[in-house]
């Protein structure tokens, strides 16, 4: 999830980073502007997400946007990425093709899965009313995909 990658790649992700910050410095952000952030990630179709490189970029920046402005418009961003956490299962991935994949990387579905999972945790120690929600998410999904809990968990989710 860096900027590493093709120039187009790089380029994306720089740009639509500094709108997230750009958005996170405004005191309060226009709603319509995070608005359109969000439209820039990917959309629920049919119970499926189809994630490629940009709008795996654009998560990315629309978590750096929710954490840089100390949670403003959490209502809108905390479910989006909910529901986008529910549907991981059922992600359909667009990887780009790249002759530079080395044997060491980790899958995209992997690093991409642990970021949004380490921003909501994020999200839930700054604010109580997120922790309630991503305990009551983490509470509803089936104990199968628990197998491997993580050892640190923000102190209002208990295991």
């Amino acid at each position: 999830m860096s900027a590493r990658g093709s120039g187009t790649r790089g380029f994306y992700f720089n740009t639509v980073l500094s709108l997230a910050r750009s958005l996170a410095a405004h005191r309060p952000a226009p709603a319509e502007k995070v608005q359109k952030l969000l439209c820039m990630c990917p959309l629920d179709t049919r119970g499926v997400f189809s994630l490629d490189i940009r709008r795996r970029d654009a998560v990315i920046a629309l978590a750096v946007f929710l954490v840089e402005s100390d949670l403003q418009h959490k209502d809108m961003v905390v479910g989006y990425l909910l529901s986008l956490l529910k549907g991981l299962p059922r992600v359909q991935w667009v990887e780009e093709a790249t002759g530079r994949k080395s044997k060491e990387s980790l899958p995209m579905a992997e690093i991409f899965s642990f970021c949004l999972v380490t921003l909501l945790f994020d999200v839930a120690l700054r604010d109580p009313e997120s922790c309630t929600q991503v305990k009551h998410f983490h509470q509803q999904t089936p104990a199968s995909t628990h197998s491997e809990k993580p050892q640190v968990l923000p102190s209002c989710i208990t295991i």
